[in-house]
């Protein structure tokens, strides 16, 4: 009868993947990537959140030579950023949280890892990997998504499974809802693609 009544704090962590293949061509999906800015939207694609802002430093490339670099066919970018978005989902509630944001970008892929930085009330951890890779055999686009989520749940000792489950259901959705995004972003752009000098 008390467990009916004290509720426990139990912190639930999940992890979900999700891996698909995109019809475009790799080179194709990683210059409509840079050109609309997806590090920061990578974010927010999965929905629970909007962008509030960025701060970005880049290493990889000197733009006093950057088009000699350019002409470099292993040319490698990174950019490390910190950015701040508002969550939006009723079961974390409204906070502003800090992410550590990491992007790796070469000829064959792309990479982005985002990381918690402090925990929000309810959100302890967040920890979100966006792979874009050049698939060997048809140089295609492959993604791989995978997000782990540490929500500190109001559940007593007998309801610590429907928790897991809640929060496991909540990780699959962001992430299909992030294959939704990725999708429309670049059916969207595949005609204006970028002609950049980037291989």
């Amino acid at each position: 009868a008390l467990s009916l009544v004290f509720r426990d704090a139990y912190p639930s962590r999940q992890t979900a993947t999700r891996t698909f293949l995109l019809d475009e061509n790799f080179t194709d999906v990683r210059k409509i990537l840079v050109r609309n800015e997806s590090a920061k939207q990578i974010v927010t694609m999965g929905g629970g959140s909007e962008f509030v802002d960025q701060k970005w430093s880049a290493v990889g490339l000197d733009s006093s030579r950057l088009l000699q670099e350019l002409a470099n066919p292993n040319w490698r970018l990174e950019l490390h950023g910190t950015l701040h978005v508002r969550t939006t989902d009723h079961y974390i509630g409204e906070h502003v949280i800090p992410l550590r944001q990491t992007v790796e970008i070469t000829p064959d892929f792309l990479h982005s890892e985002t990381h918690l930085e402090e925990p929000a009330e309810r959100l302890k951890r967040y920890d979100m990997k966006t792979y874009f890779d050049r698939d060997g055999a048809t140089g295609q686009a492959r993604v791989t998504l995978e997000l782990t989520q540490e929500i500190l749940t109001a559940a007593p000792f007998w309801a610590h499974g429907i928790a897991d489950r809640r929060v496991r259901r909540s990780v699959e959705r962001t992430l299909a809802n992030q294959e939704t995004a990725i999708r429309k972003l670049i059916a969207e752009n595949i005609d204006d693609v970028p002609l950049l000098p980037l291989r």
